[in-house]
């Protein structure tokens, strides 16, 4: 196969194609020539590139042209930037120039375009939130506010009066969370006798050892797929509603307010470990168009490390999971916060509201999920490369959709990003 036979693609502007006759483009520099008396040699000032302006001569042809003519001239009146796919450039960041349309009598189903396309448009920086900063800005609030709120409920227990086995059994409805999401962050929840043991010798270092080990764990950024840390923080965030409730309310009254602070006490380390963990998720950036730019890339823009080794999930975010971990956690957030004192209560609400912002980002960053059913069983490679002309996307649709095989992929309703 000859060269231009492989680099060839078909031309297109904002997704709508039409066939080409001619096409040119100027190159060179812009030059300012200064010529001097009694000297043979001018000086040349160099002042840049020139502005690259890509002209076709083209036209859509067939029974539907003028609803091709139309579509095209809906795409060339939008303002702004948009993807220009050019037969042996590539894709490119264009704006539409002076452009012409013209019908001809002895060329019935037929319109032809002079089209001029100006390559790229200067941006102007634009001053945004830090949403990540802000999110990271609430912890020290939460950790203070967390432990006032645990000293104050345990300040009006005699626990010198309590027994060991009352004490354990308010505590146990705590334990199971602690274990299952806590545990790496804090040696209390090893079992439940150091648990009790160190809530009865000192319930302000008991707090602040939780607390403290939550807020200093190591964090960095895995991913936004469903091994990532967004995943991760939706199972632990909805686990958290349902702790108070699932706890059996002890008769003696005293007890009963060592579960609730404890339980609270959980709650709020849980929060404060989601808000840690959510203020390393960076909001990706985009190099072009339809181009994110690699995940290295965006956590060196944002901020966030990768451990060495560590397998990271490549893709950009999906707006509907990461809507749907923001609403898990803002309702964890919620149901704690109506249980509070006012002070916490307030606390809660200033971070559930840094949260919502900072994910609300992350998601307008990523991309949208449609509905698509192909027609018959097809590979995942045919199906990623006629869906976004990029067979190196199949991995993303056999993920989404847990296709046993990706050679086989089902005709059946798919979830696949908007291209």
């Amino acid at each position: 196969m000859s060269e231009w036979r492989d680099r060839r693609q078909g031309a297109s502007f904002r997704g709508v194609p039409f066939w080409l006759d001619t096409d040119s483009v100027n190159v060179g520099r812009r030059t300012q020539v200064h010529e001097f008396p009694q000297r043979d040699q001018p000086f040349v000032e160099d002042l840049g590139r020139r502005t690259r302006e890509y002209k076709f001569s083209g036209f859509v042809v067939g029974d539907d042209c003028l609803s091709q003519r139309d579509q095209l001239l809906t795409a060339l009146d939008k303002p702004g930037a948009g993807e220009l796919v050019h037969p042996w450039f590539g894709r490119l960041s264009v704006t539409a120039g002076d452009c012409e349309v013209s019908h001809a009598r002895n060329e019935l189903g037929m319109v032809r375009f002079s089209l001029v396309f100006i390559d790229g448009m200067l941006a102007f920086p634009v001053q945004s939130a830090n949403t990540r900063r802000q999110l990271a800005a609430q912890a020290p609030s939460l950790f203070e506010s967390s432990k006032g709120r645990f000293t104050a409920a345990m300040a009006t227990v005699d626990l010198a009066r309590q027994r060991t086995s009352a004490v354990r059994s308010a505590v146990s409805g705590a334990m199971g969370y602690v274990l299952q999401f806590l545990n790496p962050a804090t040696s209390l929840g090893s079992n439940l006798g150091s648990l009790v043991s160190s809530l009865m010798n000192g319930p302000g270092e008991f707090a602040d050892s939780l607390l403290s080990g939550v807020s200093g764990l190591q964090r960095s950024f895995t991913g936004y797929g469903s091994s990532g840390s967004i995943s991760g923080s939706g199972a632990k965030a909805a686990a958290v509603s349902s702790l108070q409730s699932s706890a059996p309310v002890p008769a003696n009254p005293e007890v009963a307010t060592i579960q609730r602070a404890v339980i609270g006490l959980v709650q709020d380390a849980a929060l404060l470990d989601v808000l840690l963990d959510m203020a390393e998720v960076p909001v990706a950036v985009s190099q072009g168009v339809n181009a994110p730019a690699a995940v290295d890339v965006q956590l060196a823009q944002q901020g966030a490390t990768v451990e060495a080794g560590a397998e990271v999930d490549t893709a950009v975010p999906v707006a509907d999971d990461v809507l749907g971990v923001r609403d898990s956690i803002s309702e964890a957030l919620w149901s704690v916060a109506v249980e509070s004192p006012p002070e916490h209560f307030g606390v809660l609400s200033e971070t559930r509201v840094a949260l919502d912002r900072h994910l609300t980002e992350v998601a307008r960053s990523g991309v949208g999920l449609r509905v698509y059913a192909p027609a018959e069983t097809v590979s995942s490679l045919v199906l990623a490369h006629s869906l976004y002309g990029d067979a190196l996307r199949s991995g993303e649709i056999v993920a989404r959709n847990r296709v046993c095989h990706p050679g086989f992929v089902p005709a059946t309703e798919l979830q696949v990003a908007k291209a």
